[in-house]
């Protein structure tokens, strides 16, 4: 019988990666300026069909769930707190000279990517704060 009292060791390379990868995968799936996204695929056909509709849903549904466990995960600080990195990190590239506003396939990649990176980040910081409490499970009531 499998003992309940002990946890098996979490490779969190491993478990920031697969999160993180999913994240990106939903973010860049939705939207980015290549053209092969579901925002381009309703918009450039003429009418929305059953199939548009229902994936449309369903990359809805998985958007709302990832975002729900990341703010359950990191809370109004933990939003604040990436929320500023994000934006004090969009000013150094651009102050750094590594891309200008002027091109806005590159800003629009770059926002996208810190937007999967919050939430790829949130899915994955209660294994995180576990490790550093060593509590079983970190609980919050919703807000």
């Amino acid at each position: 019988m499998a003992r309940l009292d002990i946890n098996p060791p979490v490779d969190f390379v491993r478990l920031f990666a697969r999160r993180g990868l999913m994240a990106t995968t939903l973010v860049f799936a939705t939207y980015n300026p290549s053209g092969y996204s579901y925002f381009h695929w309703v918009t450039q056909g003429g009418e929305l069909t059953t199939f548009q509709f229902f994936v449309g849903v369903g990359l809805f549904t998985c958007l709302v769930a990832f975002g729900r466990m990341a703010f359950l995960t990191i809370g109004y600080f933990g939003v604040t707190a990436l929320s500023l990195l994000v934006i004090m990190s969009l000013i150094a590239g651009v102050g750094l000279g590594f891309f200008a506003f002027d091109d806005v396939h590159i800003t629009t990649y770059f926002v996208l990517f810190w937007i999967a990176l919050v939430i790829g980040v949130g899915t994955s910081w209660s294994f995180v704060q576990k490790r550093i409490s060593g509590e079983r499970d970190v609980l919050r009531t919703p807000p």
